[in-house]
């Protein structure tokens, strides 16, 4: 029998072996994520300006919860959404370029599978309050414009202040990490970190947004967000006397009364050099308007010359007997104790003038870093910035007021490296809701199925090895043993018919 004879057989008998010992190892089930990555777009449609914004994250979830990584921006050309009320097709027809922008920047076949939503936030939601039709079809226009995109259209809403403000409580407390953070290993594990409070300050008014530790803290118009697993109930209070504007007036008019008799109106929160004229009416109207003890109100139309003395202690001591004096928003802090609970947050501030600061006057010590900024000279002001000289006036006033709420209380993050760092990470801050919205509807968005392979154990794997090798060892020695006796037999053969000849 030659070689080629024997080998189909033992080739039979070492494939049959294996295979019953397979069927008698017992295996599982090992899914395998797939690691394509998802895309979504999310649009701000801002008092002042539209953004659209593309995000992107792994298809592996974190307890439901996706985990973002990526984000680029595009920003529409032109005037907020709420601008077109008087033509409501032009707010979708601008926002084509960017679409197209978009378009590129992700893989055509994932534009059907991309969600895409829009939010609308504080001018929308003041047309909605006054000219409810008016919002309606500046939506509609939104709607037809999307739908006709090839993106997943997943609808378009008008953001209460309560949720824009807790989204972006979400966003800021995502980049710092406080949810979770990745260990040596690049593995997502609880951060250990106590959330951060963020504290806004607007053009309008003043934010304060935590998460309440218990149930019975929960107010009615508090938000609930089930993130990574957990539920956060989150809170805003907003103080609508307390915004940039509203201080910048409170406070010329205060000065405007205490000052009456004067030529001219000294303000010590300005820098010197810097003065303005301004109306009474401009200052003092509306319910945020403050009464001095003077019985001697200016006209209406009158106008008054005042002119900046940079004080910083009396600056500090001005906005101090401001606030103290406000009904509309106490910032004692026992005001809170049943709400925020101020002394055992630490709150992230968020303003332009806290920008400002960190980055010319940098100092742990947020009192001395107040009074830096507040002695700073307008050339010193315009030389580290680009913004207008009247935005720059009021960066002192801004700055003694969120000193001010240190003092009550409230533990404010003031540190330069970690803001930085931040600022890195969030990138266009207005808009860090748009961040925070999104990953709550990751838990609503399906993540893709994983595929299954099988496994067997590492030990039992190697003992399979080894009978593999075994066998066809065996196999291999039983073969060449069997060739060889074969060719000894027929030398044998030969060997005996040359003997006979």
């Amino acid at each position: 029998m030659s070689w080629r004879e024997l080998l189909p057989p033992w080739l039979v008998i070492v494939a049959g072996l294996t295979g019953i010992v397979l069927l008698c190892v017992s295996t599982k089930d090992v899914p395998v994520a797939p690691l394509r990555t998802k895309y979504g777009i999310v649009l701000d449609a801002g008092p002042s300006r539209t953004i659209l914004f593309i995000y992107q994250w792994t298809a592996t979830k974190a307890n439901k919860t996706g985990v973002i990584r990526g984000c680029s921006s595009c920003p529409v050309q032109g005037l907020g959404v709420s601008n077109y009320s008087d033509s409501p097709q032009k707010a979708g027809k601008s926002l084509e370029p960017c679409l197209n922008w978009a378009q590129k920047e992700i893989p055509a076949e994932q534009h059907s599978q991309t969600p895409l939503y829009v939010g609308a936030t504080t001018s929308t939601r003041h047309l909605n309050l006054t000219h409810p039709t008016l919002s309606d079809d500046l939506l509609a226009s939104l709607t037809v414009a999307l739908k006709s995109s090839p993106f997943s259209f997943r609808g378009a809403q008008i953001l209460s202040s309560p949720d824009e403000e807790a989204f972006n409580w979400v966003a800021v407390n995502y980049v710092l990490e406080n949810f979770f953070k990745y260990d040596w290993r690049g593995q997502l594990v609880p951060s250990g970190k106590g959330m951060a409070g963020v504290l806004s300050v607007g053009g309008t008014s003043t934010r304060l947004t935590s998460q309440l530790e218990e149930e019975n803290q929960v107010p009615e118009e508090g938000v609930r967000l089930q993130l990574y697993g957990q539920m956060h109930r989150v809170y805003t209070r907003q103080c609508p006397c307390h915004g940039t504007d509203q201080l910048h007036r409170r406070l010329l008019s205060l000065l405007i009364q205490e000052q009456r008799s004067a030529k001219t109106v000294s303000n010590p929160c300005w820098p010197l050099s810097y003065s303005r004229e301004v109306q009474w009416q401009s200052v003092h109207a509306g319910p945020c308007a403050v009464s001095g003890d003077t019985w001697d109100t200016p006209g209406p139309t009158e106008v008054f010359n005042i002119t900046g003395s940079s004080s910083p202690t009396a600056c500090m001591r001005l906005v101090q007997k401001l606030l103290n004096s406000s009904s509309s928003c106490s910032f004692s802090k026992h005001s809170l104790s049943s709400v925020l609970q101020p002394l055992r947050t630490r709150f992230l501030v968020i303003s332009e003038a806290m920008d400002f600061m960190r980055e010319t006057v940098p100092s742990p010590d947020l009192g001395q870093a107040v009074k830096r900024l507040c002695g700073m000279s307008l050339k010193e002001l315009v030389r580290e910035s680009q913004a207008s000289q009247d935005t720059l006036a009021e960066y002192c006033a801004v700055s003694a007021f969120i000193f001010h709420l240190s003092t009550k209380g409230y533990t404010l993050d003031v540190d330069r490296p970690a803001w930085t760092a931040f600022q890195k990470k969030m990138g266009d801050r207005s808009s860090g809701w748009t961040l925070g919205y999104l990953l709550s509807l990751t838990n609503t968005i399906p993540q893709d199925s994983p595929s299954i392979l099988k496994g067997i154990e590492p030990g039992v794997w190697s003992l399979l090895l080894i009978l593999f090798v075994v066998l066809l060892t065996g196999s291999f020695m039983r073969i060449s043993y069997r060739v060889m006796a074969k060719e000894n037999t027929l030398s044998n053969r030969n060997s005996s018919v040359f003997d006979d000849n």
